[in-house]
Formats: C-alpha cells, sequence, structure tokens
C-alpha cells in the first residue's frame, strides 16, 4: 500500500505543474507542490527514488506541454498514434533532470546534512540552466504574475526565482524526513529560509515601487494592438491576400487616431514585402496612418548552392519596418527558428527525414541583430528590439541582442496550436524579459495572446486567445539597468560550478574508499 501512495504523491507533484502554469495559474502552489514527491522518497530505496522522481517529471513535463499533440496531429502528416509517442518520448527525454537530482536528496542530506536543501535547488538550477531545452521552461516563470516575488529576475535572471522555490519545497521536505525520524523540527532552517523568502518579498515591493514611479516619467507613444479570431487551418484554407488584406482593413478602422507606430504580427504578410504591388499597398497605408509599419512577412531570393550547383531559393522568417513615408527601411531575419516549425533538425544531414514528416518549414537563420528606430516628435529616436516568437523566450539570446533598445516587439502567430496552453505559456515566458533587461514589451499574437509588460512585469492589455481586437495602446518608452543586464547569468553560473564541485567532491570520496588496505599499507 505504501508503494501505492508514494507513485501516487509524485504523480500529483507533476500535475500540480498544470495547475501552476496557466491559462490556469496558480502560482503559490509551487511553493509546496513538490513536497509530496519528496514524502514519497526514501533513504533506503535509492533505485526507487530515481523511478519515483522521473514519474514526477514525466508527469510535470506531459502535462504543461501536452499541447505538442494537437499541433503534431493538425499541421503534420502524423496521426494521432504518433502524435502521443511523440509526447511521451519528450516527457521522458526532459524529465530527466528531475529524475537525476531530486534522486540525490537523500545520499546528500547524509554527506552534507542540512546543507542539502541549498544543494538540491543549486543542482536543478544548474541542470535545468546548461541542458538542451526545446521549450526553456525555468520553475521560477510560474511567478510572473506575482510582482513582489518576481523582481528578483532583474538581478539573477529567473532562475534565481527558480531556486527559492525549490529552497522553499526543500526546507518544507527536511521537516516531512525530521518528523519521520522522530526529530525535532529544523526551526533553524525554516527561519533561515523564512528570513530569505520575506527579504525577496520587501526587495520586490520596493523595487516594483521604484521602477513603476520612474517608468511613469518616461515619454510614451500609442501603438496599434490588432488581432485576429481566424484559426490556422482557416486562414491556410483561404488565399494569401485575403490573409494580408484583413490585417489591412483592420489597420484602417483606426484612420485618423493619434498613432505613433501600426504593428502587425509575424507571418501577417505572407508574400515578400519587397515585391512592388505589396510594397505600394502597405506604403499607401502608411501614407493614410501617418505612422511607420512594423511588420511580420516573407523573404525569399533565389540562390545557387556553390559547391551542388543546385537552384534553390532562401527563405527567411523577417520583420520589416515602414515608414510613414511608405518606404521600406529595415528588415530584421529571425536568427533563431522554431525547431520542427520552421526548419526539421537533422534533414540536411538525413534529407529522408523530409519526406517521412511533413509540415515543418525550410528557412534559414538570420546572422545579424537589428535595432529598428523610431522617430518621434517629443521622445526623439526610439530604439526597438523586435524577437519572432520562440526568441523571445530565450534570455541569453535576448540580452546579447538587446543593444540599446528603448521597447520590446514581440510580434508572432501562437494560433499554429490552437486553444491550448501553449499561447499562455508563450507569453509568460515572454514577459519574463521584460523584468531581466528592465525595457517595456509589446506583445502582439496573431490570434493572442496579445499583451502590455512594463520592466516589472505587470501586464496590461492582454487578450483572450481567438478574439478580434482592434485598438490603440499607450506605452512608455525607456529603459531600466537591471543587475541582470550586467551580470547576465552570473547565478546560474555560480549554480553550475556548485555542481561541479560536488561532483568532484563525490569522485573523490568514491576513490579514496576504493583504496585497497594493501594500497595503504604500501
Amino acid at each position: 500500500m505504501r508503494g501505492v501512495l508514494q507513485v501516487l504523491a509524485a504523480i500529483l507533484s507533476g500535475m500540480l505543474l498544470l495547475l501552476i502554469s496557466p491559462p490556469i495559474g496558480i502560482p503559490w502552489l509551487h511553493w509546496f507542490s513538490f513536497v509530496p514527491m519528496f514524502w514519497a522518497l526514501r533513504e533506503e530505496q535509492h533505485g526507487k527514488n530515481f523511478t519515483l522522481a522521473y514519474v514526477t517529471g514525466f508527469f510535470g513535463v506531459g502535462s504543461c506541454f501536452f499541447w505538442l499533440t494537437e499541433s503534431i496531429i493538425r499541421f503534420s502528416n502524423l496521426g494521432v498514434g504518433i502524435a502521443y509517442l511523440c509526447l511521451a518520448l519528450f516527457a521522458l527525454a526532459f524529465a530527466l533532470p528531475y529524475a537525476v537530482v531530486y534522486t540525490l536528496t537523500h545520499p546528500l542530506r547524509q554527506k552534507y546534512g542540512a546543507w542539502w536543501v541549498v544543494l538540491i535547488p543549486a543542482l536543478l538550477v544548474a541542470v535545468e540552466f546548461i541542458g538542451p531545452a526545446l521549450f526553456p521552461y525555468y520553475q521560477g516563470v510560474s511567478q510572473y504574475r506575482s510582482p513582489w516575488a518576481f523582481q528578483l529576475t532583474s538581478v539573477t535572471g529567473v532562475t534565481g526565482v527558480s531556486f527559492l522555490i525549490l529552497l522553499t519545497n526543500c526546507a518544507l521536505a527536511e521537516c516531512v524526513y525530521r518528523h519521520r525520524e522522530g526529530r525535532p523540527l529544523p526551526f533553524k532552517i525554516l527561519g533561515a529560509v523564512a528570513a530569505v523568502f520575506s527579504a525577496n518579498l520587501i526587495f520586490g515591493a520596493i523595487r516594483t515601487n521604484k521602477v513603476q514611479a520612474e517608468v511613469a516619467e518616461w515619454p510614451t507613444i500609442r501603438v496599434t494592438q490588432l488581432q485576429q479570431s481566424i484559426s490556422m487551418e482557416d486562414r491556410m484554407s483561404g488565399t494569401a491576400r485575403a490573409a494580408m488584406l484583413e490585417w489591412y482593413q483592420m489597420t484602417n478602422e483606426l484612420a485618423g487616431q493619434d498613432i505613433d507606430l501600426v504593428v502587425w504580427p509575424e507571418g501577417s504578410t505572407p508574400y515578400d514585402p519587397r515585391s512592388a504591388r505589396v510594397t505600394t499597398l502597405l506604403g499607401d497605408l502608411a501614407k493614410n496612418m501617418d505612422a511607420p509599419i512594423l511588420f511580420g512577412g516573407g523573404f525569399a531570393e533565389k540562390r545557387v548552392d556553390p559547391l551542388t550547383g543546385r537552384n534553390y531559393t532562401e527563405q527567411r522568417n523577417s520583420i520589416y519596418l515602414m515608414s510613414k513615408e511608405g518606404e521600406l527601411v529595415q528588415r530584421y531575419d529571425k536568427m533563431v527558428p522554431l525547431p520542427f516549425g520552421e526548419y526539421l533538425p537533422f534533414a540536411d544531414t538525413f534529407p529522408i527525414l523530409k519526406e517521412w514528416i511533413k509540415g515543418p518549414g525550410d528557412f534559414e537563420a538570420g546572422t545579424v541583430p537589428v535595432q529598428f528606430e523610431l522617430e518621434h516628435p517629443t521622445a526623439g529616436t526610439i530604439q526597438m528590439t523586435s524577437p519572432i516568437c520562440y526568441e523571445a523566450i530565450l534570455n541569453t539570446f535576448v540580452r546579447k541582442n538587446l543593444g540599446e533598445s528603448q521597447l520590446f516587439v514581440n510580434v508572432t502567430n501562437d494560433g499554429w496550436f490552437g486553444d491550448t496552453a501553449a499561447p499562455h505559456q508563450h507569453a509568460m515566458l515572454s514577459a519574463v524579459r521584460s523584468v531581466e533587461n528592465g525595457v517595456p514589451m509589446i506583445r502582439l499574437a496573431y490570434t493572442g495572446i496579445s499583451m502590455h509588460v512594463d520592466p516589472t512585469g505587470y501586464t496590461t492589455n492582454e487578450t483572450e486567445p481567438f478574439t478580434r481586437v482592434v485598438r490603440v495602446l499607450t506605452t512608455p518608452v525607456g529603459r531600466i539597468r537591471t543587475i541582470y543586464s550586467i551580470i547576465g547569468d552570473l547565478f546560474s553560473w555560480l549554480c553550475v560550478l556548485v555542481m561541479a564541485g560536488t561532483i568532484i567532491h563525490a569522485i573523490v570520496d568514491w576513490r579514496r574508499l576504493s583504496v585497497t588496505p594493501e594500497k595503504d599499507a604500501a
């Protein structure tokens, strides 16, 4: 019976991640969600502990990323069975950090005593940070709607919040273990963790008030927020011209209003907008609106492979800026295409994969970051960075390519995921960048979720998925210098050093214990 309860406890800890993540979004659960799994782990059953930790990771990853099945089924030639198999393999792969780290709970507790409460969070942060991840989902992102708890992100990056969440879970787990052993509760540990937790909230409250007061003094611009209710199946069954004209018509509904920037989402212009007809159409719109247009469009040029002589078309996912005079002035090519969406990994090495798997595109990666420039009568020249879709969830990428931007304009098309948890999770992961870098963000999604995020993470003008929206919002433009923007992922690398030190210490101990008495005598 105890074995069944242990498995159920491990499953519960994993499934709680579904409640913690949006769209349900109950972030306070995360501060003790792993306690059931820790309860299930026993000192005398190392092999079983690995399995239990793996179960927690499998159900956590599988439930959070269940939306992968719908995308595979709807937009590839793979069937339902293969879609669920892909999800299972994905969950098995990305549950491994849980299994590896949490299995060390009792060995580290035996060796280092109460310090395991600190070591386990550090190890998990290290594994999440250096491990490969298709969708980087650090534990701390769950607190993005809890501004006081989340401001630590501006110092350590989101991994600092991950560390605090795991630290609290481990302190509570130590209480469980002490009770099981018939020992007094660890009041010193609880007091220290409570002090750290409280200090973080105090820092968060102070920073939130200070930053919002400073942002209130910044100049502001008025930006369009346009969103369609159409599904991707409907869009793909129609014509490319009709898809683009819908954005054209929605923009015209706002004609006559005071607008500083028109924004269309990723993929809003299916054509290469450098063609004469598209340039003329959008140029006339920019002149009519008396505002520049930042829009997602294609890039396609004929190339010849220098090695094989083969003719091919180079395609890129791009963002263009058209001036209010109707001229294309800047272009940014997406530097990190989405694996399995915009390209098929290993397809160049194994071309047969393209025959087996239909659906992924064949886009080339851009090589140069671009700072878009917007001239404003009172704010002067405004620098904007426009990470496309997936790029906005990559913390190191955004920080390195930020330049001197005063505004993020994140354009995306999450309609491919349908009415699932994916658009909500994608918006959550993107919002983190504003806090890390101290820059406000306009997020414009084809079918939602669109929103505005200030440098404290506070969100406004948030839309529902697949809801038509035509309006203008006001955003401040500026930048708060954050510690994270200066030191980067230093905290995460410190956790990696802790992991390396722990491994080296374990190896040294193992070698010392493996020395035979004869060798000692010699």
